[in-house]
């Protein structure tokens, strides 16, 4: 159980930050100060004057070169939680992390059942052999 409702809240805030950015985005330019594995962190002012750090993206990637430290960007960000993942603005929207995370969850809903069965009746069997 604690595999599916991990796997189950990771597909909705996954869902629920692409919706955010789809529904409430704001635009800002950014600046590019870190890359790890290709996911780059950007630094930017939010509407309100703050400044804040966040990672681009779940999976998003704009056309062109990958971002260095320094290159200039621009982001949409979720005014109510701007330190959430951004979307580097020439990335289509897709939800590809989504699905995925989407088809892990019901992997599990269906595969720990049913391992859990098996299991069940893998035990009932020896026992019955005693």
């Amino acid at each position: 159980m604690v595999v599916i409702v991990g796997f189950a809240i990771a597909t909705w805030q996954t869902w629920s930050n692409d919706n955010a950015l789809r529904d409430r985005g704001r635009e800002a330019p950014a600046r590019v100060v870190q890359v790890n594995r290709g996911r780059a962190k950007v630094e930017f002012t939010t509407g309100d004057g703050r400044r804040v750090q966040a990672r681009i993206g779940q999976g998003d990637a704009a056309p062109g070169p990958r971002p260095v430290v320094g290159d200039a960007v621009t982001i949409v960000y979720d005014p109510r939680r701007p330190t959430d993942d951004v979307r580097d603005v020439r990335a289509p929207e897709n939800r590809q992390t989504a699905y995925v995370v989407l088809g892990a969850t019901i992997a599990a809903l269906i595969g720990v059942p049913l391992a859990t069965w098996g299991l069940i009746r893998a035990n009932r069997r020896e026992r019955a052999a005693r």
